[in-house]
């Protein structure tokens, strides 16, 4: 049954006839309520299941297996209907090469394309071979397929898609020419169909994801905007009682530099970012110094570092590692990196920062800082440099932050023609080591 919100591609009236029988397909006869049938269950929210009975049933096959892949987006989806069972389907993701998953792939795609483009010879992949491997249930292919001796396949080759319509039993099935382009007609619909409505899902659920970004980083923004501005305010009103002592009025003038700083880095940070998704700058590559820079950026962080009970060990080949790229935005991204490992590192540990040994192959070099803290957790680890994305554990124990630091980072490694990951993995300390690994 059709919902409220899924679009109506046809109106029919379901078909209350007998099944027609494979002589009357032959010969193009009694074909008009099966094409009815057939359209009906694209009203269907999730029209596949409900076509791969309905074509199943109709033509007389003990079981129909719907198979479809999308090049744009490398999804491959199959359907399955047999006799005495409901019809399932599965998606097909990517796989690691040489895993079950990446076999089933590679057999469902051999099926789709020899019906799409029939191969010749050795070439010509078994039919009951490929479905024993794709249907098996554990190690064994399912009962019902043992019963299944002929396999008459139709072709959908549409716009974005290749697919195949396949029905299976005991005997062949003779389906008259224009017969079979109709059912390809209403396939390719069906598989379209399919395909526009999993991504309304997935844009959807997108939105509602940006929407909660969004909200989280008004209230985060909200605090980060307050705190400074409240503390600010507090110093005005000390620094105007009469009987300030000057001890007194350069704390709260120091308190005030302090808190204004913090309000222009954060300023400037949104507006960096910005100024990076508009694609309005550029790197500016000079000759660098790496281990110069590296060295300056450790002697100014030190500060910090030490008012978080962090030491850091900073890790320098012998020889000089120069390079071509833009110093500002390199130190930038460090910085940020040094920043976010303040924020989470666990008092009295190591920050590493080190450059590699090797010289440069291919114009890179490898950079890399470590730290030891809470683990990044899975869910959060593929979105660590979303924009406005914090991680559990930041919202948890209120660590300060806006989720534009590691958002920063990314955008100005892709200027620099750079790349960057990371990796969150147990340590021998009961702590979990945190490494980013830069190359640029």
């Amino acid at each position: 049954m059709a919902s409220e919100n899924s679009p109506v591609l046809f109106q029919a009236r379901p078909y209350e006839g007998s099944a027609p029988t494979s002589s009357s397909l032959a010969d193009g006869r009694e074909t008009w309520p099966l094409i009815h049938a057939l359209a009906a269950t694209l009203n269907d929210p999730n029209p596949l299941p409900a076509l791969a009975e309905v074509l199943g049933s109709h033509l007389g096959a003990g079981a129909c297996l719907l198979l479809c892949h999308y090049p744009s987006a490398n999804d491959l989806i199959y359907t399955c209907w047999h006799q005495g069972a409901a019809p399932t389907s599965r998606c097909l993701g990517t796989a690691e090469a040489g895993s079950p998953l990446d076999w089933q792939r590679r057999v469902a795609l051999g099926l789709i394309q020899q019906t799409v483009e029939p191969a010749v010879g050795g070439d010509r992949l078994r039919w009951q071979q490929g479905l024993a491997a794709l249907l098996r249930e554990e190690n064994d292919p399912p009962a019902w397929l043992r019963a299944v001796a002929a396999c008459t396949a139709i072709a959908v080759d549409g716009s974005g898609l290749q697919g195949a319509m396949l029905l299976l039993g005991p005997n062949g099935l003779a389906i008259e020419p224009t017969v079979q382009a109709n059912l390809a007609s209403l396939g390719a619909i069906a598989f379209h169909q399919h395909y526009l409505q999993g991504q309304a899902v997935r844009h959807s659920e997108q939105l509602r994801y940006l929407n909660y970004l969004k909200e989280d980083f008004l209230s985060t923004l909200n605090h980060e905007l307050r705190t400074p501005l409240t503390s600010m305010m507090l110093a005005i009103r000390m620094l105007r009682r009469p009987d300030l002592t000057p001890e007194r009025a350069a704390m709260y003038l120091d308190i005030l530099e302090q808190q204004c700083s913090r309000e222009i880095n954060l300023v400037n940070d949104l507006l960096m970012l910005q100024t990076l998704e508009s694609k309005a700058s550029a790197a500016v590559h000079q000759a660098t110094d790496l281990g110069q820079l590296l060295t300056e950026l450790a002697e100014q962080s030190q500060a910090k570092l030490q008012q978080a009970r962090l030491t850091l060990d900073l890790q320098l080949p012998p020889e000089p590692v120069v390079l071509s790229t833009d110093p500002q935005q390199l130190s930038k991204v460090l910085g940020e990196l040094l920043d976010n490992a303040s924020k989470y590192s666990a008092p009295q540990t190591t920050v590493t920062l080190s450059l590699s040994d090797a010289r440069p192959q291919n114009g890179r070099v490898a950079l890399q800082m470590s730290n030891l803290g809470v683990a990044i957790e899975a869910d959060d680890l593929p979105h660590i440099f979303d924009k406005f994305r914090r991680g559990h554990s930041a919202t948890k124990d209120g660590i300060a932050g806006t989720g534009t630091g590691l958002a920063l980072v990314r955008g100005l490694v892709e200027q620099l023609k750079g790349t960057i990951k990371v990796s969150s993995q147990p340590s021998a300390s009961q702590l979990w080591q945190t490494c980013f690994t830069l190359e640029v």
